[in-house]
């Protein structure tokens, strides 16, 4: 394969994802949108497979899924980011890629459920078009999305991972390291009430239900919870 997409996210487990969200959320509600949020980022990711772009599911620590997520990640290679930061393993990730004998790769979050194609393909294009480096910005000072066509150890070193610094440092590091860093429009990871708010219109306008099924219907079954949170304004 020319081209590897590989998305990045944690095994489902009670009171280890969206923590942000509990409260409003009990833990066991924030684990079923979480499972939610991934079937969908699974079954997005499988989208766009090609001849010549595999795909695979590369999660924190070994697990066998079930249900939705069994049907949802079905053929999907799986690997396990192993230990580290998030940048040992995303590194970690490429140099296997690359070793793998993938010109480039690309990593997408699994909190993204409204992460349109059209950025995964176009972070792709620049990758062909010579870009050493690519990333959607997140709005909460991360990104969603990084490609590479080459390892580039120090764009992930000593990054403050989690912070909203993230894409200042990283930034810093491509100057550095003379990398010619392409820089997308942003996007938003689903981590807190606000963001709640956000994707809860986005799938519901006209057709936004179609990239995200499985948030929608969890969204929907948490309505009477999340009710007071869902109706913010209409800025983001």
């Amino acid at each position: 394969m020319v081209e590897r997409l590989i998305l990045f996210a944690k095994r489902p487990r009670l009171g280890a994802v969206k923590t942000r969200l509990v409260p409003p959320l009990r833990p066991n509600e924030a684990l079923a949108l979480y499972e939610a949020i991934l079937e969908d980022q699974l079954r997005f990711v499988r989208s766009l497979a090609t001849e010549d772009r595999a795909v695979e599911i590369c999660s924190d620590e070994a697990w066998t899924p079930r249900g939705p997520l069994a049907e949802a990640s079905a053929d999907l290679a799986a690997s396990e980011q192993g230990p580290g930061d998030l940048g040992a393993r995303m590194l970690r990730a490429f140099e296997r890629s690359f070793r793998g004998g993938a010109a480039r790769a690309v990593i997408v979050g699994a909190d993204c459920p409204t992460l349109p194609a059209s950025r995964v393909e176009e972070a792709f294009a620049r990758l062909v078009a010579g870009a050493g480096a690519v990333v959607s910005p997140a709005e909460d000072g991360g990104y969603v999305l990084i490609g590479l066509k080459e390892l580039v150890p120090a764009l992930l070193a000593d990054v403050p991972w989690g912070g909203p610094e993230v894409m200042h440092v990283t930034r810093q590091r491509a100057e550095g390291a003379s990398v010619d860093l392409i820089e997308l429009d942003s996007w938003y990871d689903v981590d807190d009430a606000r963001d709640l708010a956000r994707v809860h219109r986005d799938l519901a306008r006209p057709g936004g239900r179609a990239r995200a099924p499985a948030t929608a219907r969890c969204l929907e079954a948490l309505s009477g919870i999340l009710g007071p949170w869902l109706p913010l304004d209409e800025e983001s």
